[in-house]
C-alpha cells in the first residue's frame, strides 16, 4: 500500500491475531516454495504460544494531519477504533480451521458524520488427506469506511461504507515430492454506500488458476501458474461499466540461501480485454531479500511491479490497496522494512516505500491518464509486558506528488499520522 501503517484504522492488536492464519496464507500465495524464515517474534504475541480459541479487546487513538488529502487547507482530526477482537487456531485431525474476527466501532472527533462500524472475519479450513492431496477452503467478509477521494483532483469528505466478499479454494496434489499440480479458484464482490461512488466500482469477480510445483530440495522451488480473472462492473447513467478479462502466465521461484538470507523472485505475463478502456498487455513481478543477521533483527527489501487497483481485488486477508476507480494502474515500488526485537517484550518496527503509478482511469465516461509519485516512512513500537497485554504506538509521513496541476485522477498531498492502541487478551 502506498499509504502508512496509520491510514486504516485498524487495531493493532489483530496483528498479533492474523499469525493464526499465516499457515494457510502461505500456503496459498507459495504453493511449493521452500517456507520463508519466521519472523522476530512480537513480545507477547499469541505467535510463541497458539492456542485454540483467543478473545480481547482493543482500543487505538490515531491523529491525521490531513484527514481528507487535501492538496490546501488540510483539516486534522483525531479518530478512536473500539474493536471486540476473535482469534481461532484448531486442529481437526490431519487439518486445522483457523480465523480471525474483528468488530470494530470507529468514531471521529471533528467530523462525526464519518462515524461508522465495521468489521472483518476471515476463516479457513486447511484439508490433508492420505493421498497426498492438501488444500484450502476460506471465506472473508469486510466492512470499513473508504474515502475515496485520493485518485481524484477533488477530495471527498462524506461517508463511504465499502462491504466486501470473498471465498477462495486452494489444492495441491503431490505430497513431499519433487513435482507436485497446484489449482485454486476464488470469488469476490464489493459495494460501496456512496452512489456516486458505486455506479463505476462495484464490481463482481471470479479467478481460476492451475500449474506445477518444483521442489526439488527444502531450500529451493518455484511455480509456474496460468490464471484468468473476470471482473463485472456494472452499467450506470455514467456510462458503462467497465469489464475487464485477464490472463496471465506467473513464475516464482524461492531460495534459501542461507539460515540468515532468503530471496524471492516473480514474474508474470498478463493481457487484459476491456469493454470501455483500451486493451493492454505488460509485465508485473517483483524481488525480495529477507536478511536476519541476528536472532532478533529481521530487514527485508523489495523491488515490485503491480497492478495496484487494476485487476479487482485480491482474496487473501490482507486489505486491497487503493483503487482507481473504475480504471488501470502500473506501480512500480520499493519497500524496505525492519523488525527488531529490542528486549523480550519491546518489538520496534520500521519502514520506508517509494513508488510510482501509471494511472488510467474513467472521468465523465472519457479515458483520462496520470502519473504520481509517493514516498512513505512508518516507525512503530510495541510493548507486551503479559501475553494477555499488547500496547503499541507508531508514528508515520506520507507525500504523494503529481506530473501535472491539470491532472483529474490524482492530486498532491502531505500528511502526518500517529497514533497509540492497548489490546487485552484472554485465552
Amino acid at each position: 500500500m502506498t499509504g502508512s501503517l496509520l491510514s486504516r484504522p485498524l487495531p493493532l492488536a489483530l496483528a498479533a491475531a492474523t499469525v493464526f492464519a499465516a499457515s494457510g496464507a502461505a500456503f496459498a500465495q507459495a504453493d511449493a516454495l521452500p517456507p520463508a524464515p519466521p519472523p522476530v517474534p512480537a513480545p507477547g504475541s499469541q505467535a510463541a504460544t497458539p492456542v485454540p480459541l483467543a478473545y480481547g479487546i482493543s482500543q487505538k487513538f490515531t491523529h491525521e494531519s490531513n484527514l481528507f488529502r487535501e492538496t490546501r487547507g488540510a483539516e486534522d482530526d483525531w479518530a478512536s477504533t473500539t474493536a471486540l477482537n476473535l482469534a481461532l487456531d484448531q486442529p481437526l485431525g490431519r487439518g486445522k480451521l483457523r480465523g480471525t474476527a474483528s468488530l470494530q466501532a470507529n468514531r471521529y472527533g471533528d467530523h462525526d458524520e464519518l462515524d461508522n462500524t465495521g468489521h472483518d472475519v476471515d476463516l479457513a479450513l486447511d484439508v490433508e488427506t492420505a493421498l497426498n492431496l492438501a488444500g484450502t477452503v476460506g471465506v472473508r467478509a469486510s466492512r470499513q469506511q473508504y474515502r475515496y477521494g485520493l485518485d481524484s483532483a477533488t477530495p471527498f469528505d462524506g461517508k463511504n461504507i465499502e462491504d466486501e466478499q470473498a471465498a477462495y479454494v486452494q489444492a495441491r496434489l503431490g505430497g513431499m515430492g519433487v513435482w507436485s499440480l497446484l489449482a485454486g479458484a476464488d470469488t469476490l464482490e464489493r459495494s460501496y454506500s456512496q452512489d456516486a461512488f458505486a455506479d463505476l466500482n462495484d464490481l463482481s469477480q471470479w479467478s481460476a488458476e492451475g500449474g506445477v510445483g518444483w521442489r526439488p530440495s527444502p531450500d529451493l522451488g518455484g511455480t509456474l501458474k496460468a490464471r484468468y480473472t473476470r471482473i463485472s462492473r456494472p452499467d450506470s447513467a455514467l456510462g458503462f461499466g467497465d469489464d475487464v478479462g485477464r490472463r496471465e502466465v506467473e513464475l516464482a521461484l524461492g531460495w534459501q540461501a542461507s539460515g540468515a538470507s532468503r530471496f524471492e523472485g516473480r514474474a508474470a505475463r498478463a493481457k487484459e480485454r476491456h469493454s470501455v478502456l483500451d486493451d493492454r498487455s505488460f509485465w508485473t513481478g517483483g524481488l525480495a531479500w529477507d536478511w536476519m543477521p541476528a536472532a532478533k533483527l529481521h530487514l527485508r527489501t523489495e523491488l515490485a511491479r503491480d497492478t495496484e487497483g487494476a485487476g479487482g481485488a485480491q482474496t487473501s486477508p490482507e486489505p486491497s490497496a487503493q483503487a482507481v476507480p473504475a480504471g488501470d494502474t502500473l506501480r512500480d515500488a520499493l519497500r524496505w522494512s525492519v523488525q527488531w526485537a529490542a528486549t523480550a517484550k519491546v518489538n520496534v518496527l520500521a519502514a520506508a516505500q517509494y513508488s510510482e503509478r501509471r494511472l488510467k482511469a474513467l472521468v465523465g465516461g472519457l479515458p483520462a491518464s496520470a502519473e504520481d509519485q509517493t514516498t512513505a516512512l512508518s516507525l512503530g513500537v510495541r510493548w507486551a509486558p503479559s501475553r494477555a497485554l499488547d500496547v503499541g504506538c507508531e508514528l508515520g509521513r506520507e507525500k504523494r506528488e503529481t506530473d501535472s496541476s491539470l491532472t483529474v485522477i490524482t492530486r498532491p498531498y502531505e500528511l502526518t499520522t500517529m497514533g497509540c492502541s492497548v489490546a487485552f487478551w484472554f485465552r
